[in-house]
């Protein structure tokens, strides 16, 4: 097993606890809103705001299994508790008109967490999380501790995911799932990376990425990601290495949505004795195509 002192140090992240789920689920959504990924499935996100907050396609989630589909808040809860995956968040002092940044119809839904913060506290506006690589001496040492009683009381609704069109969900795994499977499949991956809009080019992404790739490194282990435009100017400047571009073509359906074709890169990081830099990565995005 790795050691605590083997252990990066949390420069300006730290571990997410089940208290941030609520917070954690809505700075998710405001953030892949600004992913080409989240358009393309999300047709009917405006109408139906409660159903992209609370419900995602297996598609979008990591670690999903067999369920099929889960919500922000529930998949985020999943990655907490398990011993193969790592969540982190970022913090910042609340910024009061932070509301303004996010779209619309997220501030109508009924699981909306708008920021709130004591006077000198901070609140999390980043998340990211992490699949650690199968056999790794990490496994298990990321989770927080918890009650088996202890529940957010939260009364989550049900959810048809009416905002998705199912054609286009499909289309993209058709189009993702082999590169997906042929570079990232047994790898330690970050799989979701996401800063809320009001906290932008703040630093919270690089220091996201730089404790995941510190982890990597100390790991000697290759970190996968795939990501969108956006998200890989981040990655690239972390040293990721492209292995494949894919792209997913319009569905036939919706197409007065106006949404181009979707491109995810796919790439690998090698382990390197070099950490990444204080040199900020471009807060502005999110790596992973995870909506």
């Amino acid at each position: 097993m790795a050691s605590v002192s083997s252990m990066p140090s949390l420069d300006g992240v730290r571990l997410a606890t089940p208290e941030d789920l609520a917070r954690i689920a809505t700075v998710a959504a405001a953030g892949f809103f600004h992913s080409p990924t989240f358009h393309y499935q999300r047709v009917h996100y405006a109408a139906y705001p409660d159903d992209t907050l609370l419900r995602r396609h297996e598609e979008c989630g990591a670690n999903l299994g067999p369920q099929g589909c889960s919500s922000y808040w529930s998949e985020y809860d999943r990655a907490i508790r398990d011993g193969t995956s790592v969540v982190l968040v970022a913090e910042d002092t609340l910024d009061e008109t932070e509301g303004n940044d996010v779209y619309p119809a997220l501030r109508d839904a009924t699981a909306y967490t708008p920021g709130a913060s004591t006077s000198g506290s901070k609140l999390v506006v980043g998340v990211a999380s992490v699949d650690i690589k199968p056999g790794s001496s990490y496994i298990g040492m990321f989770q927080p501790p918890r009650s088996t009683d202890q529940t957010d009381g939260r009364d989550l609704p049900a959810n048809a995911q009416r905002d998705l069109c199912e054609e286009r969900v499909r289309a993209y795994k058709e189009a993702t799932t082999p590169a997906k499977i042929r570079y990232l499949q047994g790898q330690m991956r970050l799989s979701t990376l996401a800063v809320h809009p009001a906290y932008w080019n703040r630093g919270h992404a690089t220091r996201l990425v730089g404790y995941i790739t510190r982890l990597a490194d100390l790991d000697g282990v290759p970190l996968g990601i795939s990501a969108v435009p956006q998200g890989a100017i981040v990655a690239a400047r972390a040293g990721f290495e492209e292995r494949e571009l894919v792209r997913v073509k319009q569905a036939c359906v919706h197409k007065e949505t106006n949404v181009a074709e979707v491109e995810l890169w796919v790439a690998i990081r090698r382990p390197s004795g070099t950490p990444v830099s204080g040199e900020s990565l471009g807060d502005n995005a999110m790596s992973p195509e995870s909506q």
